[in-house]
């Protein structure tokens, strides 16, 4: 992917995005625009992903997503320790992974603007996967299928690992990279940041091999 440009790895991101609501339509959903509870301080998302967001936005919708994202900054929020093909490189060799903190009564996520997303139609996978069958403000916590997480899982090894080059981390700290600096594809020295890896093993346990195996292949067609 080292050799594709930003604009064709956007146009990947979209199919990718595009191919998984058509796969997850099948899944239980209570979660919809306005349901915020599971939108917290805590969400990640690739410098793709960051740029990608940044660039659909106009002037003035870029200025106040990076305004509430610099007014919120100082709180906080999860910093990951490990790129999910990290995290699948580290369970495949038998090792224990590193404990992520991640607590959801840091507060709720700076883009969240009467319970509604600031950037809903462009909203980082992770928001898009976060899909519950049974409302989180009525359980106080999302119920995922165990085929949903898996069928998250393989999207967001994909999404790394088209953005190889790229990096990942922290909503906040993402966005205000890539929308301060222009760091997209650049070296990065924030200690919060990491690299994004290539995809080595995708984690789908031995139930799910069969039901993903149409999505596996209709993603590398892409």
């Amino acid at each position: 992917m080292k050799n594709k440009s930003v604009k064709q790895k956007q146009a990947i991101l979209k199919k990718l995005f595009e191919l998984f609501d058509r796969f997850s339509k099948e899944m239980d959903r209570a979660c919809d625009e306005g349901c915020a509870v599971c939108c917290t301080r805590n969400v990640t998302l690739t410098g793709l992903e960051a740029k990608f967001i940044l660039d659909e936005l106009n002037n003035n919708e870029k200025d106040a997503v990076l305004t509430r994202i610099v007014k919120e900054h100082h709180k906080n929020r999860l910093i990951p320790k490990t790129t999910i093909n990290e995290l699948a490189k580290i369970c495949m060799n038998g090792e224990e992974p590193p404990e992520e903190f991640a607590d959801p009564l840091w507060g709720e996520c700076p883009l969240l603007s009467n319970q509604k997303c600031m950037i809903y139609d462009l909203r980082p996978f992770a928001c898009r996967s976060m899909i519950s069958k049974k409302r989180c403000d009525v359980t106080g916590f999302a119920e995922m299928d165990e085929y949903m997480v898996t069928l998250s899982n393989v999207f967001m090894q994909y999404l790394e690992h088209i953005d190889n080059d790229g990096y990942f981390g922290n909503l906040s700290d993402i966005l205000l990279l890539e929308g301060d600096k222009g760091k997209y594809g650049s070296a990065i020295p924030d200690e919060n940041i990491l690299v994004n890896k290539q995809l080595e093993i995708l984690m789908v346990p031995p139930e799910h091999r069969e039901r993903i195996t149409a999505v596996i292949n209709a993603i590398q067609k892409i």
